[in-house]
């Protein structure tokens, strides 16, 4: 059986000690972002943490905007001219750095007891079509065959979508031939693998036109050689380079 390092996970939404500067007050120490919990809040000056006795956590709601602006108001004065100020707290998902709004990110992640999280059988396989599909070709170094040239898409403009949904499907269909291909030659070298990792038959692979006329929605369903049904979804942006995925 295979393994591989998780690299889709739930989104915390935790600013890590961001640097901030302190108020002409000495006093106020204003945060770029919302704080969506009070007893997230973590600040340390010049490295030294803190106690939140210290201070207390403001969050306001713009009278126009509506935009919810959140500061730290210390108890004292801080005697120093110009501090080393780092806050760590959670944000709401939609202010968030790193998902952007989406609840996953992609990125390690670790378990418990410190390690790696992996997937593996019917997951592995999910995540090994994602990754063939988002990696741009000839990036990675070791094979340079391996991905899509979908990024190639980018900047360009949907005058003919009957043509841009040919384009993509073929450069996918490519894509997934290519993962079917290694994973024979895995079986053919009497690698140890679970059923649940092999790719199976592809069921659908569609492309559609969403309400934003810059993005297109691509969704892929097919089988594990276990039986099991699985469905990974894209949304393209054809004027940046932001690419999102989902999947469970």
């Amino acid at each position: 059986m295979s393994y591989d390092s998780k690299i889709q996970n739930k989104c915390d939404h935790r600013v890590l000690w961001e640097q901030s500067a302190l108020g002409t007050d000495l006093k106020t120490i204003p945060l770029t972002r919302p704080v969506a919990a009070v007893s997230s809040v973590a600040l340390r000056i010049n490295n030294v943490v803190v106690e939140t006795n210290q201070y207390s956590v403001s969050t306001v709601r713009g009278s126009l905007s509506l935009t919810l602006t959140s500061s730290i108001l210390m108890r004292y004065t801080v005697k120093d001219w110009q501090p080393l100020v780092e806050v760590n707290y959670v944000t709401y998902a939609n202010n968030c750095p790193k998902c952007v709004g989406i609840n996953t990110v992609d990125d390690i992640a670790y378990t418990a007891s410190g390690d790696f999280k992996m997937v593996s059988k019917e997951y592995l396989l999910l995540q090994t079509v994602e990754k063939a599909i988002i990696t741009k070709v000839t990036t990675n170094p070791f094979h340079d065959w391996y991905g899509t040239g979908l990024h190639s898409l980018i900047g360009s403009k949907i005058t003919d979508m009957s043509f841009l949904r040919t384009k993509i499907i073929d450069q996918i269909s490519n894509a997934i031939e290519k993962v079917k291909t290694v994973q024979k030659q895995y079986v053919s070298a009497n690698r140890k693998v679970d059923p649940g990792e092999l790719f199976g038959q592809l069921l659908s692979l569609t492309v559609d036109p969403t309400e934003d006329p810059t993005m297109v929605a691509v969704s892929v369903v097919f089988t594990a050689q276990s039986g099991q049904t699985l469905e990974y979804s894209q949304l393209i942006d054809l004027t940046t380079a932001r690419e999102r995925v989902a999947f469970s």
